[in-house]
């Protein structure tokens, strides 16, 4: 399953596990239809140009998917670069089979962190703030990731798209009639529940955090990247109202803080 967000730009999603039984409780959340599969899902985006950049890969649970889905989008064509956000199995599950698949491809990964050997990624390309890969008429950039789930973490974004790739921040969960849905397209706005539901329960660590300095660093990402789009891991991607979006993660931030983890997915 693919969609385009822009030509060229390609989203890929998989949604997984049905999750509705978290929202099946004596006060449903407003958005949420009984009856309907709940999903947090897994998005890697793949950019097609003069040469072709896939960000992140799927878990091992989609391999062929995702295989499959690059095969078709490039129409046969050559992957030149992978970038692998982070070794976590949603998103590097899959790179020793793409680059099998695609021997020549060039692996990029976070030069933050150490012990890049334990996952493989000793050998390729290291990137860090302000690095950038030029496409055609497109070019990613990389930053270092200010709201991470590992040492080795990096965030991207596209300078003429102005998109903002933000990994596991901005995750939220939406209805299984809604996979490969725009923001804009659901029946209801994005709601601050629905945001804590995924960092509540994913980002144990935001019930440890200073709220209030997070928050200014919420305020420098905005300001830093003013982005048009926000092309999340584990959420659809945002392409109206993007700043709006990622200023309400604030007030997630300071209940996280004040009430604790609500919960985890498992």
């Amino acid at each position: 399953m693919s969609r385009q967000i822009v030509p060229g730009i390609h989203w890929l999603q998989e949604c997984a596990t049905d999750l509705s039984h978290y929202m099946d409780d004596d006060e449903p959340p407003d958005w949420y239809e009984p009856g309907e599969e709940v999903h947090i899902p897994q998005s890697v985006y793949l950019i097609e140009d003069e040469r072709s950049l896939l960000f992140d890969t799927f878990s091992p649970a989609s391999t062929e998917r995702v295989l499959d889905s690059i095969d078709d989008i490039l129409d046969g064509g050559t992957l030149d670069y992978l970038v692998v956000s982070h070794p976590d199995v949603p998103h590097a599950g899959n790179t020793m089979a793409i680059m099998n698949e695609y021997p020549d491809v060039t692996l990029v990964a976070p030069a933050y962190g150490q012990a890049h050997e334990l996952y493989h990624l000793e050998n390729g390309m290291l990137v860090e703030e302000g690095d950038t890969i030029e496409l055609g008429k497109y070019t990613v950039e990389f930053h270092e990731a200010p709201f991470l789930d590992s040492a080795i973490h990096l965030w991207m974004s596209e300078q003429t798209t102005e998109t903002l790739f933000t990994v596991d921040w901005q995750g939220f969960p939406h209805l299984g009639s809604k996979c490969l849905h725009f923001v804009d397209e659901f029946d209801h706005d994005l709601t601050r529940e629905q945001l804590l539901q995924f960092h509540g329960r994913v980002m144990f660590w935001l019930q440890y955090v200073d709220a209030e300095k997070l928050n200014r660093e919420i305020d420098f990402v905005i300001e830093k990247h003013d982005p048009e789009i926000v092309a999340p891991s584990h959420g659809n991607v945002i392409r109206e109202g993007a700043t709006e979006q990622l200023s309400m993660m604030k007030d997630v931030v300071r209940q996280i803080r004040t009430n604790g983890r609500i919960g985890t997915f498992g």
